[in-house]
């Protein structure tokens, strides 16, 4: 038959064919005492196709960063778009105080009264008033904003949870504000209101502050369990670029003008009215999200 020397190399080329595809390393050798069997179930898949696995996934780079610090400024800036009408309006209130304090001799009475209670309560003032104002009188305010405006069991662990981490807060700020005081010195000019903001919120706000409410509000979220808290922590790089840096550049978009604005009182009245404004800018934020949730 004239084809059959033609057909012969065809059977084998589709022999290696089949072989180079379905056999595994090794497998070729002894493979001419195999016999027929190969050309039998040379359609058949191989047993090393079944034992095929997937590669093992590549682990990826960390973030690098100019990617997060791009990312992370684009969404603190939409954040900080997003509530700059009641940022002004506070702005206003507040600027409106240091009108009433420095053009309104008659008003000077009432921040007397309070400046002495400050001195009476000393550290307590600050911990205490910040505690109730964010803890107690916000939920208060974010209650009566709901549709429901009952009073839960969540509300009351909010409170509880708000009153411990800004009481706290109200403490660091009374050593702060005196620290301060002893380093840039006192008075409303612009060599002392400059480096009190720059430390505020370029130092204190990023080392202490904004870390420190970040991951105890995480906490808080994972059910108070450190172990979850810990998984989202590392990489820390990662963690930080991805959501502490857009909460810190929101922040600076609402606290750069306010320290500014507190910081040209009086070293007396600059704790008080913090906590005014921490507790006026809480307090409206969170009207404004239980109104956007109805």
């Amino acid at each position: 038959m004239i084809l059959a020397p033609y057909l012969r190399k065809l059977r084998s080329i589709m022999f290696i064919i089949n072989e180079s595809l379905f056999t595994q390393a090794g497998e070729f050798v002894g493979a001419e005492s195999k016999g027929r069997r190969f050309h039998r179930g040379r359609n058949d898949l191989s047993k090393a196709t079944w034992n095929w696995q997937p590669a093992a996934a590549i682990p990826q780079d960390p973030p690098y960063w100019v990617d997060l610090f791009g990312g992370s400024i684009r969404i603190g800036v939409m954040a900080a778009k997003k509530t700059v009408k009641p940022a002004l309006f506070i702005w206003l209130m507040m600027t409106g105080i240091a009108g009433l304090y420095y053009l309104v001799p008659g008003s000077h009475g009432l921040f007397n009264g309070l400046v002495t209670v400050q001195k009476w309560m000393g550290v307590l003032f600050p911990s205490i008033g910040m505690g109730l104002s964010v803890g107690l009188i916000v939920e208060g305010v974010k209650v009566l904003a709901s549709k429901e405006k009952r009073w839960t069991k969540a509300n009351t662990g909010n409170a509880l949870f708000n009153f411990a981490v800004f009481g706290i807060m109200g403490v660091t700020q009374y050593y702060r504000y005196a620290f301060q005081e002893e380093f840039f010195g006192t008075g409303t000019s612009w060599r002392v209101l400059v480096p009190k903001v720059m430390f505020d919120q370029f130092v204190w706000t990023v080392i202490f502050a904004n870390p420190y409410q970040g991951i105890l509000y995480l906490w808080k979220s994972n059910g108070f369990s450190w172990k979850a808290v810990g998984r989202q922590l590392f990489p820390f790089k990662a963690f930080w670029g991805k959501q502490m840096l857009p909460v810190l550049i929101s922040n600076w978009a609402f606290w750069i003008p306010m320290a500014a604005i507190v910081y040209s009182f009086p070293s007396e009245l600059q704790v008080p009215l913090a906590i005014l404004a921490v507790t006026m800018w809480v307090m409206l934020l969170s009207v404004l999200t239980a109104k956007r949730e109805d």
